[in-house]
């Protein structure tokens, strides 16, 4: 069982927050246009938030031919992990939590935590569902959980919109329909099926509004 989060992701959580869904589709007009200069349109901790997650996709863009280059050999993979590659982190990590060995396991909690500090969209979605669920250990977080799966959703990441999703129709704080389905609408765009027969309940449930 696990017993606490990584003193690093939770740092990483309380600095960077989470970003809003539907912000990377938002249309943004010209300062001019809008009427208002530069400076009042400007947000630091938005600019913060694309900024670190541009960095960590430049990263880990990086760090991808290293690591497919060692895929089918553990001994580089493994060194890989230890010098910080996140995708080798995060193989380390299924590899690990598959494991039936106890220390393996925690290993892989520490290894799954890491990948998903450095960018990895699947490992940010299973530290998120973790966090919101409070499985294995983890204290129940449903609002930090949730922040950490939208990062992976923000990515593109069909599992992690599906997930956001159905944090906000299921979870009773998080409740939400109008963002469940923006969320599912995002994934049905990409071609989930889950998604499309989500969007048909809820459409049966509470019409959608023009």
């Amino acid at each position: 069982m696990r017993l606490r989060l990584s003193a690093a992701l939770v740092l990483a959580l309380a600095a960077c927050g989470g970003p809003t869904a539907g912000t990377e589709d938002a249309t943004v007009k010209p300062a001019a246009e809008a009427g208002v200069t530069p400076a009042a349109t400007a947000d630091p901790r938005t600019e913060a938030e694309i900024a670190k997650a541009k960095d960590l996709a430049d990263k880990l863009a990086a760090e991808k031919p290293a690591f497919d280059a060692a895929t089918g050999d553990p001994v580089q993979l493994d060194a890989l992990a230890e010098a910080g590659n996140a995708w080798a982190l995060f193989k380390r990590a299924q590899d690990r939590l598959a494991s039936q060995d106890y220390m393996a396991q925690q290993g892989g909690f520490t290894d799954m935590e890491l990948a998903a500090e450095k960018g990895v969209a699947g490992a940010q979605l299973w530290v998120g569902q973790h966090m919101a669920l409070g499985k294995d250990g983890y204290k129940l977080q449903p609002s930090s959980g949730l922040k950490m799966m939208e990062r992976a959703a923000a990515q593109g990441n069909v599992d992690a919109i599906l997930a956001v999703a159905g944090m906000y129709v299921q979870d009773v704080y998080m409740h939400d329909n109008r963002k469940a389905r923006e969320w599912y609408e995002r994934a049905a765009k990409l071609g989930s099926a889950d998604a499309k027969r989500a969007l048909e309940g809820l459409d049966q449930a509470i019409p959608p509004t023009e």
